[in-house]
């Protein structure tokens, strides 16, 4: 895989890309659009002099027309000269104009152009003299001037008039060439302020990340020291806080696990030696062959047979290889179902199970996983009830969902501690635990089945005063 460039150096690129198109754009429009565009300005200021001396013209008040004349003349530095059919001049504006040295025959060919191209024509002439002389349209010498003359011809009450309107264009080389040598001296400036921007953008964000880059790399180590310094700016400051709190996930998963280890060895070890230790008594000696015996080794193999269950079904979900199956069922009936099995712990260790359930709830979800998620609620609360020894159970139905609730009165959860119970390593210590044949993965198996349902689950606790599971699931789909 190609390797890809540093930040600071992308930044140079950019910068100086940037730079270079900003001049080049500049020299395009000060040097080589310049005369055109000027050209084009012109042409425009012409045409619109000549619209406002025709509309001035067609009103038939002289003095308007004179005033007009004067303003466009002053305004637009062109000069206007208006003739009638007749050779005489209407009006007289600025007499030294090139306009007034134009003979009759000049004037009659302009004449004859404008009605040949719907009595309007533009001429353009190179060098100073009569507008469109010989051989000098449209052509001129470096450094020569350009002459611009439109020609009208207006229909009034009192006849047809001409209306000629001349501008001239100023030679632009001189300023093209000051132009290209102030682009120089622009560009020179430009490309140091570039590189002064460059240098001052490096140090503020690309020093900073590689900074953090370089104190990232202990992460696997479940260490992230910020430096103060790297907090420059908010993104910085952002991406520091995230390391640090991903280095202390990683402490935490990592002793998690350790401790999940710690907890699987053990909850394996003990079924297994009772085990061995109950084969070894009744292969030792025929008298202890007995049903309660074996009852104790079909207990503990059971024991191992809920763990290694547990552990694979957190396999299957972590890898997302569970499809759900879901039908209607009544929850009603699955809920009673499975209360009777706890029944053992009511005659042995006087629970007092309470079940308060509205009749035929029917939900659609897949039956045996939400089966899987109840028996793993009233585990939990078996477990944490302490000293009360009292659980209820309560199913009933809120708008389109159905809810139910696991409630124990033990000892409650932090409320630091609330988030923590559902991950797959966590485990309150053992010494406030009820033992029991639980792997400690049950409420994470819980939350990851409720997730593939996509419903809504949690848990409600107070410290001393017990705690209550729950989840909805959604009312039954008609068939």
């Amino acid at each position: 895989m190609k390797k890809k460039s540093s930040l600071k150096w992308k930044i140079a690129r950019y910068l100086l890309t940037f730079a270079a198109g900003l001049i080049v754009l500049l020299t395009v429009f000060q040097t080589v659009l310049l005369e055109p565009m000027y050209e084009r300005y012109k042409r425009d200021t012409v045409k619109k002099a000549g619209d406002e001396v025709v509309e001035a013209l067609q009103t038939g008040n002289e003095d308007d027309l004179d005033t007009v004349i004067w303003k466009v003349s002053a305004e637009n530095d062109t000069c206007v000269r208006i003739i009638d059919t007749s050779g005489a001049d209407q009006v007289t504006g600025n007499m030294g104009c090139v306009l007034y040295r134009m003979n009759v025959r000049e004037i009659l060919d302009q004449y004859a152009l404008a009605r040949d191209n719907g009595n309007e024509y533009f001429s353009s002439s190179a060098g100073i003299g009569i507008p469109g002389g010989p051989g000098k349209e449209g052509r001129r010498d470096e450094g020569e001037m350009k002459n611009l003359t439109l020609t009208r011809i207006v229909d009034t009450e009192d006849g047809t008039s001409i209306v000629l309107v001349y501008a001239g264009l100023s030679p632009v080389n001189a300023t093209i060439s000051t132009l290209r040598l102030q682009i120089v001296y622009i560009g020179i400036i430009v490309i140091l302020a570039m590189i002064l921007l460059t240098w001052i953008m490096n140090r503020r964000i690309a020093t900073p990340l590689i900074q953090i880059n370089d104190a990232a790399k202990t992460l696997p180590e479940g260490t992230y020291e910020i430096d103060p310094k790297t907090n420059q700016y908010q993104e910085a400051q952002e991406l520091n806080e995230t390391l640090a709190q991903a280095a202390a996930d990683i402490q935490k998963a990592d002793k998690a696990k350790r401790d999940l280890i710690a907890n699987v060895s053990h909850d394996l070890r003990t079924p297994l030696t009772m085990i061995r230790g109950y084969g070894e008594m009744m292969r030792d000696l025929p008298g202890e062959k007995t049903d309660e015996n074996l009852e104790v080794i079909i207990n503990e193999s059971n024991r191992l047979k809920y763990l290694v269950d547990d552990l694979l079904d957190l396999s299957k979900l972590e890898e997302q290889v569970i499809e759900l199956h879901q039908t209607n069922f009544s929850l009603t009936e699955l809920i009673q179902r499975n209360v009777a099995k706890y029944n053992y712990y009511h005659v042995q260790d006087q629970f007092e199970i309470k079940t308060d359930c509205e009749a035929d709830l029917m939900v659609y979800a897949d039956e045996s996983r939400i089966e899987q998620v109840f028996n793993n609620f009233m585990t939990n609360a078996i477990n944490y009830s302490g000293d009360s020894r009292v659980i209820e159970v309560r199913c009933f139905k809120t708008g389109d969902r159905v809810r139910t609730e696991v409630q124990d009165f033990g000892t409650g959860i932090d409320s630091d501690k609330i988030n923590d119970i559902w991950d797959r390593y966590y485990k309150i210590d053992r010494e406030h635990v009820r033992q029991s044949d639980s792997s400690g993965l049950g409420l994470n198996i819980c939350r990851k089945i409720l997730d593939l349902h996509k419903v809504p689950y949690g848990v409600s606790s107070k410290l001393n005063e017990g705690s209550t599971f729950w989840f909805e699931l959604p009312v039954s789909k008609p068939e």
